[in-house]
């Protein structure tokens, strides 16, 4: 990516957030956040890792449907991977366009590895939008103070201004592939039984998101009834996927601020739930850095091991090399010239020593 765009969605996330700290109470935010109850949160990261699990699966089985096969281990891993990169780098889908990098790689058919990743994402943002629009529906929001309408044009122009750049920068790439994408994506959700499980799937996968939500807002304290605190999550929690912030920092709180505000309730609490939320998914995304750690400390292990032994930075060939079943001495002498190359020199060798002798 390149460094402006990546430093213009770092500043717009770190602009919302302090813009929402010095709007509204910021001591009250900070003070809830230092509250927080254990006994929800625990279980909130416990459904998050459970959620990859869920999520791993389904990539898997969508890269199945289109004739690519990967081990659950693996696709968990980079799964994983991709989770945590998505709340480290701009934009919230690097992890998933990494995931789909790495994927394709290690296969000859890159392009439909692509797609697996693609329709899997697709269709779980579906339901999300889907789930989005009927809690909306169902939300009775009454006339709002001036600052939430200002608040709402605000996060809508955002949000427009993002699909318009999705749709322009995008589109133009996904015309010359429709045919091949099309063809995918009947492999991927038909027939009519694989839909089901694949919609199911995605269903509780929004399921746990909501869960979890609801268990943030209980680990502040907050005692917003489930019937008026449900329909507040989704539309909350589908600003976060608008790849214009960091991880959906900023728009988050942002949408979760207006809700609360147009639905009568306190917008400091909504902001420090929703900050709860992103803390949470940060907490139960780190396992996937294990993999770069591992890496890492692989490509590391040899300079460690050099360092550390000086024997083995002074050795000779023959000191490192496989002596055999005896370590004898000869075959480590022998391994760094051609064959036969060591054997006529001992021979010359041996014949100017009995020459010196008989002399």
């Amino acid at each position: 990516m390149r460094k402006p765009r990546a430093l213009l969605r770092l500043g717009l996330s770190s602009v919302l957030l302090l813009a929402l700290l010095s709007w509204f109470d910021g001591r009250e935010i900070v003070n809830r956040l230092a509250q927080m109850d254990l006994r929800w949160a625990a279980p909130a990261l416990l459904l998050f890792v459970l959620q990859v699990l869920l999520l791993a699966w389904r990539w898997q089985f969508t890269a199945a449907r289109l004739g690519l096969h990967m081990p659950y281990r693996l696709a968990l891993r980079e799964y994983y991977l991709g989770v945590f990169l998505n709340q480290l780098l701009p934009g919230g889908i690097l992890g998933d366009i990494s995931r789909a990098w790495r994927h394709a790689r290690s296969t000859a058919r890159t392009q439909t590895a692509v797609h697996a990743v693609v329709l899997e994402r697709i269709l779980l943002q579906s339901v999300m939008l889907l789930v989005a629009l009927i809690s909306l529906a169902a939300l009775p929001l009454p006339w709002a103070e001036g600052w939430a309408w200002a608040l709402g044009i605000l996060v809508l122009t955002l949000a427009s201004g993002g699909l318009l750049w999705v749709f322009r920068t995008r589109m133009r790439r996904l015309r010359s592939v429709v045919a091949e994408f099309a063809r995918d994506a009947r492999s991927a959700f038909l027939p009519g039984r694989v839909l089901v499980l694949q919609v199911a799937s995605a269903v509780l996968v929004v399921l746990v998101n909501l869960v979890v939500f609801v268990a943030a807002a209980r680990s502040l304290g907050s005692t917003v009834p489930l019937t008026t605190l449900l329909p507040l999550i989704a539309p909350v929690l589908l600003a976060m996927l608008l790849p214009l912030t960091v991880a959906g920092w900023g728009l988050r709180e942002a949408a979760a601020a207006l809700l609360w505000g147009l639905s009568g309730l306190s917008a400091a609490e909504g902001i420090a739930i929703a900050v709860a939320y992103g803390v949470l998914y940060l907490l139960a995304a780190l396992p996937g850095a294990a993999p770069l750690l591992i890496n890492r400390l692989s490509m590391a292990q040899p300079t460690l091991g050099t360092a550390l032994d000086p024997g083995i930075r002074n050795a000779g060939p023959d000191q490192t090399a496989d002596h055999g079943p005896e370590g004898s001495s000869e075959n480590s002498g022998a391994a760094p010239y051609p064959s036969g190359q060591s054997d006529s020199g001992s021979m010359l060798e041996n014949r100017s020593r009995e020459g010196s002798a008989t002399r």
